[in-house]
């Protein structure tokens, strides 16, 4: 995959360009009849025998350019994921393959709180395998002194190693807005000899991973 952009007085396009078979008829015609919520417009253009997505991106910025100079908070990575829960269901709306969806930072934009991704029927990676990679980008550019953001980091990420992991099952975590805190229900477990030894191990089986990253972050 080529990535171009383009200018002109009136609009910027981010363009990226494919050798690869373009898009099942209905798809093109969905992006081309729908504004679709959460998703770049998008036009297409034939050069050479390659097929050139275009993205409107005007008064836009890619999230990996806007955390260059600046730390990820707890606001963006809860941005960032809130607006991919909807960008998926409106997909699914329109009949389109959330798996077309492109996860890197420096394909999804921000304007003014909201952020747009680009759909790309060339990828067609295991969206949970790309959503796993993002949060490897929050954890590793997270501002270590948001103990909030470098929290939701942690637990993204984590919950995105479990075994039976799946997109759908995480985002509807995120959404019941539990994946922030990590809630112990100590009421099952009071009858156990040592409480207040339960409560520290807990505690520290959170925190100690959370621990070590800041400290390979200040180390660096």
């Amino acid at each position: 995959m080529k990535t171009y952009y383009r200018n002109n007085l009136k609009q910027a396009y981010l363009i990226l360009e494919s050798e690869t078979e373009e898009a099942e008829d209905y798809q093109l015609a969905m992006l081309r009849e729908n504004r679709i919520s959460g998703i770049l417009d998008t036009s297409l253009r034939y050069v050479d025998g390659a097929t050139q997505y275009y993205y409107d991106v005007s008064g836009k910025t890619s999230v990996q350019a806007l955390h260059e100079k600046s730390p990820l908070e707890y606001g963006d990575i809860r941005g960032v994921s809130e607006a991919l829960v909807q960008a998926v269901r409106e997909l699914q709306r329109y009949m389109l393959p959330p798996e077309h969806l492109l996860l890197d930072p420096e394909y999804i934009f921000s304007e003014k709180g909201s952020y747009y991704f680009c759909f790309y029927p060339p990828d067609e990676k295991v969206l949970k395998d790309k959503f796993h990679k993002l949060t490897e980008f929050f954890v590793r550019e997270v501002d270590y002194k948001d103990e909030e953001g470098v929290r939701l980091a942690y637990t993204l990420h984590k919950s995105t190693m479990e075994e039976n992991y799946t997109i759908e099952q995480i985002l509807e975590e995120f959404e019941r807005e539990s994946l922030d805190i990590k809630v112990i229900d100590y009421t099952e477990r009071r009858e156990e000899s040592n409480y207040e030894n339960i409560m520290i191990a807990d505690k520290t089986e959170f925190w100690e991973p959370i621990r070590r990253l800041l400290d390979r972050r200040k180390k660096k």
